[in-house]
Formats: structure tokens, C-alpha cells, sequence
């Protein structure tokens, strides 16, 4: 096909730092909407009660193993996409796009059905009992009823993430996330506290609704993204014939990535088995702390989604030495990021951690207890995690996922789950097991990952498209 110019070229040529944080900084804003979302979403299910708040965050790992496979085909597409556009190739970058669009409206269409009905078996399968398992199962079951626009949305993300418009994408997660914190108050109580109007009443079933209903809205709001004249990669229903080398392309490079997430989200399901076996109490501690460090992770997981798509429009224009300045200029400023949200995260733990557990008596003091010793642990995995999301950006980028895939199934299927079984089968630890477990995955993985930065091909033999 013939090549055609782009008019947006800051990624190619811009200062090398700026242009960082020009396509980190809008990720960063979105990932700290979207955990500032789960914050109000856990705060307003927190109380009804300590089970219900541990529901949401139970049922999180088999929800995501659905995802994985849109976002390893999202991920392929925007590196794909964002190598042709490092090559000047528009016609066949804009017909990428609506391959990836129609493969995850596929995959959307499917697991809608089948998580839909399965949900009760799979929350039964990872060993919830009592009033968890019925908390779990309506809440996974809600959500994965509008799967579907989960995966729609991410095709979106993906074609304008590969062109580096993240502003474009923090304002359509911006704005859908603002109408779920305010649709979940409305949705769950009967009477919506503070304006002690009715509600409807639906309880933990209306937190995953409002979830739903926000991200219909925030596919319509990509749909309009995608066809306004600040996009430049078009969805080509008419002029674009689909062809299985394409989708084929798609599963080779994204199966790698789907495998990395969905053995990780698999993973998870079995971590989540393991603390449901230590009491809902290590269940509550667990999730709160998780919703707290996750959001102080968003800021260095936006440095590392934006080398995606900056690597990948660098080697499309064989910008080799200067893929290497952004690699170096991304450690340096996640490593100051991780450090001083370490920091914050000890300094606030007693407030934020409060905000979660808003019950007495002895559980609670236990739920406190167990939540203070994580905290800890979390403090020191903080800079690791931040390493680890800038490999997956750089191999993804590069067309190496299957790099970033080692990654997260050695971190967890080779490290994390066989420490956490012969702690918990060899020694007294409890749950200081887990934490000891998770610490210990998320160090040992990033020496594994400078290896291969230092000794694979993904900088001598990139996997460029054409």
C-alpha cells in the first residue's frame, strides 16, 4: 500500500523527556481517576459491610482472566498500529484498527454469555462460602453481563493509545468514571446518603450495575473520539476487506500478552483461594490495602504504558538511540515516582486504610492488624512494580510480548504461588506468608527482567510491521 504521512510526529522527533511525560502524564491522570473510582467504589460497598466490600475485590482475578484476551489483542494492535505509524504506512495501520475492532467485539459478544452463566461456578470453584459466595457471584455476574463494552472500548484504546492522543482517553475515563462514583450511591442504598433522597436499593448487584451503565457510556464517548477529526487512524468498515493473515498477526502478538495476563489473572484466582483460607478478615485486609497501593502505583504504570506506544513509533522509524534515551529517562523518573509514593503510602496508611474498615469489634481490630503488616510490604513493592510495568511497556513495544508474558507467569506461577504453598505448608507465618510471597516475586522478577533487557533481541531484532 502507499504510504502516507502523519501529520502528529511529536513522539518522532519532540525532546525526549517532554515528550515522556506529554504521553505518561494523561495515563497517569486516568490510572489515578480510575483508582480513585475503585477508592469511592470500595468506600460506598464498605458500608454495607466488611463481606461485601471483600466481595468486589474476590471476584477481581477471574473478571480480569476475561479481559486478559482483549487486552493482549488491544496491546498487539496498539503496537502494531503504532509501528505503522513509525513507518508512514496509514492504509494499513487504519486497517489494523478495524481488525482490532472487530475482534474484540467478537471476543466481547462471547464471554459476555458464557461469564455471564458461569460466574456462581467459578466463585464456588475458588472456594467462597456463605454470604461471600452469594456477594461474589451477583457481583461477577453484573459485571461480566456488560462485558461486552469493556471490550469494545478497548479497541478504541488502542488505536488512539497508539498514536500517543492519551488525552483523548484520559477524558473518556475521566468522565465515566465521575458518573460511577455518582451513579453507586444512587444505585446501592435505598435512601442516598448525604442528599437522603431514595435510591434503588440494589446493594452490592447496583455497584456492579453502575460499573456497566458507566462503561456504556464511555463507549459511546470513544466512538466519538475515534471519528473526530483530532484521530487520524479511522475505523475503515467499508473500504477495509478483513483477512485472517491480519487476525492471525493480532493472535501472534497478542496471544503472548493474553497468556502473560491471563495466567496472571489465573494466578491471582488461586492467590484469592489461598487468603479465602485464612478468613474473610485476611480477605478485608487484603483488598483494602491492595485499593490504597494500587493507586499509588498509577503514576509509574503510566510511564510504563506510554513507552508502548513510544517505542513502538520509534523502532517503525529506526530510531534506535533514541529509543534508548527514553528508556533511560522512564527508570529515572519512575524511580523517583515509586520512592515518594512509598513514602506517601506509609505516611497515610491509619486515615486511608480507616476509610475501608469502618467496623468494630474483633474482627475488625484483626482486619486492622493484618492490613498494617501488608501496608508494609507494599511499601517496598512499589519501586518493583514500577520497573516491571516500563519492561512490559519497552518489550511490548518492540513486538517482543511474549517477553513481558515470561514476566508475569514466572513472577507468579514460578515464585509467588510455590513460596506462598511451602510457607503455609512448612512454617506458622499465616498471611505474613502471602506478603513475604508477593514481596519477594516482585523483586526476584525484575532481576530476571534486566536480563533479558540486557541479553534478548528485542533492541537487535525488533519485531517491526510492514
Amino acid at each position: 500500500m502507499e504510504a502516507q504521512s502523519f501529520k502528529d510526529r511529536h513522539i518522532l522527533e519532540g525532546p525526549v523527556t517532554p515528550v515522556l511525560f506529554a504521553v505518561a502524564v494523561p495515563l497517569m491522570i486516568n490510572n489515578l481517576i480510575n483508582s480513585l473510582y475503585n477508592l469511592a467504589d470500595g468506600l460506598w460497598v464498605a458500608q454495607l459491610s466488611l463481606v461485601e466490600f471483600a466481595a468486589t475485590s474476590f471476584v477481581w482475578p477471574p473478571h480480569f482472566l476475561f479481559v486478559s484476551l482483549g487486552v493482549g489483542i488491544a496491546i498487539a494492535g496498539t503496537a502494531i498500529i503504532s509501528q505503522l505509524i513509525g513507518s508512514e504506512n496509514k492504509p494499513r495501520a487504519e486497517s489494523y484498527a478495524t481488525h482490532v475492532f472487530y475482534f474484540c467485539l467478537g471476543l466481547g459478544v462471547v464471554f459476555s454469555i458464557v461469564g455471564y452463566f458461569l460466574s456462581p461456578s467459578i466463585v464456588q470453584w475458588m472456594g467462597a462460602t456463605g454470604e461471600l459466595r452469594s456477594y461474589a457471584s451477583t457481583y461477577l455476574s453484573v459485571l461480566m453481563a456488560g462485558f461486552i463494552f469493556e471490550m469494545i472500548y478497548l479497541s478504541y484504546f488502542a488505536i488512539l493509545g497508539a498514536q500517543g492522543k492519551t488525552k483523548m482517553t484520559t477524558v473518556i475515563s475521566a468522565s465515566a468514571a465521575i458518573l460511577n462514583a455518582i451513579l453507586d450511591p444512587f444505585f446501592i442504598f435505598d435512601r442516598v446518603p448525604f442528599l437522603g433522597i431514595p435510591g434503588l436499593g440494589l446493594g452490592i448487584s447496583g455497584a456492579a450495575l453502575a460499573t456497566v451503565v458507566s462503561q456504556i457510556v464511555r463507549v459511546i464517548l470513544g466512538a466519538y473520539a475515534i471519528h473526530s477529526p483530532a484521530n487520524e487512524i479511522r475505523l475503515r468498515f467499508r473500504k477495509v476487506s478483513l483477512k485472517w493473515e491480519q487476525f492471525r498477526e493480532l493472535i501472534r502478538l497478542g496471544f503472548p500478552t493474553a497468556m502473560g495476563q491471563g495466567s496472571a489473572a489465573l494466578g491471582f484466582t488461586l492467590l484469592n483461594s489461598g487468603i479465602a483460607a485464612y478468613g474473610n478478615a485476611t480477605i478485608a485486609a487484603y483488598a483494602a490495602v491492595n485499593r490504597i497501593g494500587s493507586f499509588v502505583m498509577q503514576p509509574a504504570a503510566g510511564i510504563g504504558g506510554a513507552l508502548t506506544a513510544i517505542i513502538g513509533q520509534n523502532i517503525g522509524a529506526g530510531e534506535i538511540d533514541r529509543v534508548k534515551q527514553f528508556n533511560r529517562a522512564a527508570f529515572r523518573v519512575i524511580t523517583i515516582m515509586a520512592v515518594a509514593g512509598s513514602l506517601l503510602l506509609w505516611l497515610v496508611r491509619y486515615p486511608t486504610l480507616s476509610l475501608f474498615i469502618r467496623e468494630t469489634g474483633s474482627e475488625a481490630d484483626l482486619v486492622w492488624k493484618l492490613a498494617l503488616e501488608y501496608t508494609l510490604f507494599n511499601v517496598f513493592m512499589t519501586p518493583a512494580m514500577g520497573y516491571f510495568n516500563a519492561f512490559t511497556g519497552i518489550f511490548s513495544g518492540a513486538g517482543y510480548p511474549r517477553y513481558a508474558a515470561y514476566m508475569s507467569i514466572l513472577r507468579l506461577w514460578g515464585i509467588r504461588l510455590p513460596m506462598i504453598y511451602l510457607l503455609r505448608r512448612f512454617t506458622d507465618l499465616g498471611p505474613t506468608g502471602v506478603w513475604i510471597s508477593m514481596l519477594a516475586s516482585n523483586v526476584l522478577i525484575i532481576v530476571f527482567a534486566v536480563w533479558l533487557y540486557f541479553k534478548g533481541k528485542w533492541l537487535e531484532s525488533p519485531k517491526v510491521s510492514h
